[in-house]
């Protein structure tokens, strides 16, 4: 699938803001790998005077001397061309003396290879800058992948630039929402929601399928293969981000099977469970898990639960990395029956994910502070919306099935007798049905059921603005 320019308005509109400003800008640009954050910059620049560059591995001087050149093109500079500056420094001034009031972009991605090459690289930042660009119209925008290197060499406290940024931007995969408009106008809102589920609304992935083709055609020709992006880029991701990647690697299995307590995790792994803290926090810090509380809850309570947050990484250690074996001998009966047996099921927290996401773009009678599940011992409740001002409630189903009417009544029944042991005091509530389809809809909607079906979800999220 070609990848086209989607949305990404808020970044867009962050990025122009500053660009506008009449003062030398420092942004810093960060998220996974294959997020999109070159793309969002190549179409930032676009149509701006502006010089990019991808860092390497490469001798500092070296780096410098390309970057140069590049400088040397943008101002017809032939001289430079021929002659590349090779300390940062030279190159520094001479920027103080070409930009002048004339605004230039200039984008310097996968820093933290920069800094790697020399860990002093940020100091030399921080005193050309303060030295010669902060009283220029200079837009330098400093990006990377590893954001344990960015949030480290660029954001962190202890850095030599901290408090020279002018601004930050964390670029995230897409919601549901943005990530529909990829699609050709009559693809299938079932369809969207499997490839979401296996993407996590990262555009790089999707563009590796062809969506000509069957969902499980895709699977096999382009995860379920050795050799191709998807297969490894789970562990790959990990070893960018990590030093010790084997034993988070135990942690995210277990996790993607079930286990989401944290006694659960820790007996999994068979580490102790005072140890477990640490790496948890470290896989929150990168948004690949999270930290769940029932709605109600305070941040104090003992009801915690662990989820992978991370779309493909919830799909990559649910389906890839325990079934590699599998893939290794290219034993496709075998990985078809894992994902005619566990594929569906899998969908339906996916499609939970997707109904909070869209939940604020949905006729509802409540407008929700707060949203998300509800759980106390065995008795749970998928989502429950909250209108704290009001103190409204808004109690849902969502089930990833097709429901008659009769099961959607009995369904309304049971949550009626769950939303009971909900200790939230409201003055009304509501309650509804979200599921790929539901017979009936009319009649209930008339008993005062609020009922939204995946087709409902997809015409709702193509058109938000």
């Amino acid at each position: 699938m070609q990848h086209t320019f989607v949305n990404r308005k808020r970044e867009l509109k962050f990025l122009e803001e500053k660009y506008r400003l009449n003062s030398a800008q420092m942004i810093v640009v960060y998220g996974r790998r294959r997020v999109g954050k070159t793309f969002l910059l190549k179409h930032f620049a676009k149509n701006k005077d502006h010089v990019y560059y991808l860092c390497s591995k490469e001798p500092e001087a070296e780096q410098v001397k390309e970057i140069s050149g590049k400088f040397g093109e943008l101002f017809g500079d032939t001289a430079l061309k021929i002659n590349p500056f090779s300390k940062w420094g030279d190159l520094f001034e001479y920027l103080h003396e070409k930009s002048g009031s004339k605004k230039i972009v200039f984008i310097i991605d996968e820093f933290p290879f920069l800094a790697s090459v020399n860990n002093a690289t940020t100091s030399v930042f921080q005193k050309y800058w303060d030295e010669q660009l902060s009283g220029t119209s200079v837009y330098l925008v400093l990006c990377g992948s590893s954001v344990a290197m960015m949030e480290k060499e660029t954001l962190s406290y202890k850095s030599p630039i901290y408090g020279r940024r002018t601004g930050q931007w964390k670029v995230t995969p897409f919601d549901f929402s943005d990530f529909t408009k990829m699609f050709p106008e009559k693809f299938s809102a079932e369809s969207m929601i499997k490839y979401y589920s296996i993407t996590g609304g990262v555009p790089f992935y999707l563009e590796k399928f062809d969506i000509k083709k069957s969902l499980e055609e895709n699977i096999s020709n382009y995860v379920f293969r050795k050799g191709e992006v998807l297969y490894d880029e789970g562990e790959s991701l990990l070893k960018q981000e990590l030093q010790e990647p084997d034993t988070y690697m135990s942690i995210l299995k277990a996790i993607a099977v079930g286990n989401s307590k944290q006694s659960e995790i820790a007996n999994f792994v068979g580490v102790p469970s005072t140890s477990l803290p640490r790496y948890l926090t470290t896989l929150i810090k990168l948004d690949i898990i999270e930290k769940l509380l029932p709605i109600t809850e305070n941040q104090k309570s003992k009801k915690s639960l662990y989820e992978i947050k991370d779309g493909f990484f919830r799909f990559w250690f649910k389906f890839v990395y325990p079934n590699r074996s599998y893939i290794e001998e290219e034993n496709f009966q075998k990985l078809k029956h894992v994902i005619d047996r566990d594929f569906n099921s899998f969908l339906g927290k996916t499609f939970e994910n997707i109904c909070k996401q869209s939940i604020h773009v949905m006729d509802i009678p409540i407008k929700p502070t707060k949203a998300g599940r509800w759980w106390d011992k065995d008795i749970e409740i998928d989502l429950l919306c909250i209108d704290e001002n009001k103190k409204e409630a808004l109690f849902l189903e969502c089930k990833w099935s097709d429901i008659k009417e009769k099961e959607a009544r009995q369904l309304m029944f049971e949550l009626k007798e769950k939303s009971k042991h909900v200790k939230y005091t409201r003055k009304k509530e509501y309650f509804g049905l979200i599921a790929k389809n539901i017979d009936g809809k009319g009649n209930l909607k008339k008993e005062g059921f609020i009922l939204f079906d995946i087709n409902d979800i997809a015409k709702t999220e193509k058109h938000t603005k």
